[in-house]
């Protein structure tokens, strides 16, 4: 069987943005970018032309990768809306804040008293993609915390419909040994169908993703 990722142009993002608040502090998340580099693996074993748009790891990125670094959730945008049109495949594994500072100081806020923070939606990325590319196959993430199977289902659907994803990753990481930073995961790799993958190592999960993508382009 002929594998379809050979050749492709393939962009993926991992890892996790980081958003200031000042001079020294920020908030971010926990994302390890440990599933974002076994897709690149895979993808790279697989013969693809990869470039990856890495925010903060806790992995070390080989340097055999084309890598873009970035720290924000508007660097990452404007990484890869840059990059995108020229891209057959795009998998937004990244865990890209939500939120982002009104006001960033340039400073080191004081401590001495009480500090309320006022935050606004950060720009979507996944639902850009599509009106700059529409022909790219597009793989989004959609990570939730302790809801049904179902309700997974819907938020991984209702994603396809906002954004156009031909293909969301779901999966629940409140579950043992599938949170951020864990070496295993079980997921939903939803479409028109869903195919549940149980608990396996991500670089198991990085195959199944690729063998779906691969009959589906």
């Amino acid at each position: 069987m002929i594998d379809m990722i050979k050749g492709k142009k393939i962009l993926i993002s991992l890892g996790g943005t980081y958003e200031p608040i000042d001079s020294v502090r920020g908030i971010t998340n926990k994302s390890s970018g440990k599933m974002g580099l076994a897709l690149a693996k895979e993808a790279y074993i697989r013969g693809a032309d990869l470039t990856l748009v890495v925010a903060n790891v806790s992995v070390e990125i080989p340097s055999v990768f084309d890598v873009i670094r970035v720290e924000t959730s508007s660097e990452m945008n404007e990484a890869i809306l840059r990059l995108v049109p020229d891209f057959d495949i795009f998998i937004s594994a990244a865990a890209v804040s939500d939120f982002e500072f009104r006001k960033k100081s340039d400073k080191k806020i004081d401590s001495s008293s009480s500090l309320f923070l006022n935050l606004k939606p950060t720009t979507k990325i996944i639902r850009q993609i599509k009106d700059i590319n529409p022909e790219i196959f597009l793989v989004g993430f959609k990570a939730e915390f302790n809801i049904s199977k179902d309700e997974i289902i819907e938020c991984a659907r209702k994603q396809i419909a906002d954004a156009g994803t031909d293909l969301v990753i779901a999966n629940d990481i409140s579950k043992e040994n599938c949170q951020f930073g864990s070496d295993d995961n079980e997921v939903l790799i939803v479409d028109d169908e869903v195919l549940t993958v149980p608990l396996a190592s991500k670089r198991e999960i990085a195959k199944s993703i690729f063998d779906v993508i691969s009959k589906k382009i």
